[in-house]
C-alpha cells in the first residue's frame, strides 16, 4: 500500500512538471514574435522540431540495443497501437493550433480563460466514459481552481474588452483538445515505453499541425534568421517535456485528477510573464494563482479512514 501511494505521488509530480513546462511556452512565444516570427513558422517548427529530437533518441536506443530492444524491454508498438498514439498525439498539436487562433480574436485573459475550461471538461469526460463519479474533495477542487481561474485570468480587470465568436469557439476546442490530450496520455497503449509512446505521439502532433500550417519555413529562410532556437525550446518545453511526462504519470493516475493536476499551469504563465517578460501581474491574479495551487493539493487530499475499536473490528 505504501508503495502504491509513492508511486502515485511521483506520478503527481511528473503530471505537475509536464503541465508546468507548458507555462513557459506563452513567454517563449512572445518573445519569438517580437523578433518578427509569425504563428505558423512558430508553431510549425515547435513541432517539427520536437518530433526530430525524438525520433534521434529513439533510433538511438534502438541502435543500442539492437532492433528487437531486449536488454530494455521495449516491445515494438503493433500497427493498432501507433494509429492509437498518433490519433492521440494530434490532440496536442491541434490544442496549440486551436489556442493561437483564438488570441486572434480574444485578449489573452479571455482565450486562457477558455482553455482552462478543461478542468470540468476532464472530470466530465471521466464521468460519462467510465462512470467515475467526482468525489467531494474533486468537486471542492474544480470549484476552487475555476475561482481562481477567473481572477488569475485578469479578467476582471478589463479582459473581457473584446468578445468575438470565432476566439470562443476556437478557445473552447483547445480546452476540449487538451482533455482529450490528458485523457489519452493515461489510456493509450500504456504497456509501451515511455519514448516509444510519446515518440509516436508528437509525430501525430506534427502531422496535424504540418496540414494546417505547411512547414514554409524550411526553405524561406527563417530557420537561419533564428527561428530554429525558438523552435527548439518551444519543442523541448512544449512538445518532448510534457507528452513524455505525462505519459509516465498519468496512466497511474484519474482523468479528473490529471486534469486538475494540469492547472498548475496558470500560475507558471504569470510567474514567467512578471519574471521574464516585466509585465505587471495585478493583485487579484496572484490571488487566483494561490487558489489554483490550493484546489490542486484539495484534489489529492485523502479522506481520513475511520478508525474502527476493538469491538468493532471484524474477527
Amino acid at each position: 500500500m505504501e508503495d502504491d501511494h509513492r508511486a502515485k505521488l511521483r506520478a503527481i509530480v511528473l503530471v505537475l512538471v509536464g503541465a508546468a513546462s507548458y507555462g513557459v511556452l506563452s513567454t517563449i512565444v512572445k518573445l519569438s514574435y517580437a523578433e518578427g516570427f509569425g504563428t505558423a513558422e512558430v508553431t510549425g517548427s515547435q513541432v517539427l522540431f520536437a518530433c526530430a529530437a525524438l525520433w534521434v533518441c529513439r533510433l538511438a536506443g534502438l541502435a543500442r540495443t539492437g532492433s528487437g530492444g531486449s536488454r530494455t524491454g521495449d516491445r515494438p508498438a503493433t500497427s493498432a497501437d501507433k494509429v492509437k498514439l498518433v490519433a492521440s498525439g494530434a490532440f496536442t498539436g491541434l490544442t496549440g493550433v486551436f489556442y493561437y487562433y483564438s488570441l486572434q480574436w480574444l485578449d489573452a485573459s479571455i482565450a486562457i480563460l477558455l482553455l482552462f475550461q478543461f478542468t470540468w471538461m476532464g472530470l466530465l469526460l471521466s464521468w460519462l466514459l467510465h462512470r467515475t463519479k467526482p468525489s467531494p474533495n474533486q468537486w471542492l477542487a474544480l470549484a476552487v481552481v475555476l475561482a481562481g481561474t477567473l481572477l488569475a485570468s485578469g479578467l476582471w480587470a478589463g479582459g473581457g474588452s473584446r468578445l468575438h465568436l470565432a476566439g470562443l469557439g476556437f478557445g473552447l476546442l483547445a480546452a476540449a483538445c487538451y482533455t482529450l490530450f490528458m485523457y489519452f496520455s493515461g489510456k493509450v497503449a500504456v504497456h509501451l515505453p515511455t519514448l516509444q509512446r510519446t515518440t509516436w505521439m508528437v509525430t501525430g502532433a506534427a502531422a496535424a499541425v504540418s496540414v494546417i500550417f505547411p512547414p514554409l519555413f524550411l526553405w524561406n529562410g527563417a530557420l537561419g534568421h533564428g527561428l530554429w532556437r525558438w523552435g527548439a525550446l518551444l519543442g523541448f518545453f512544449g512538445m518532448v517535456l510534457p507528452p513524455f511526462l505525462f505519459a509516465k504519470g498519468a496512466p497511474r493516475l484519474s482523468t479528473g485528477l490529471t486534469t486538475i493536476l494540469g492547472s498548475i499551469e496558470l500560475p507558471v504563465v504569470l510567474i514567467c510573464s512578471a519574471l521574464l517578460l516585466g509585465e505587471p501581474v495585478a493583485a487579484e491574479q496572484w490571488i487566483g494563482a494561490l487558489l489554483i495551487l490550493a484546489g490542486i493539493a484539495v484534489s489529492e487530499r485523502r479522506p481520513e479512514r475511520v478508525k474502527t475499536s476493538p469491538t468493532q473490528a471484524g474477527p
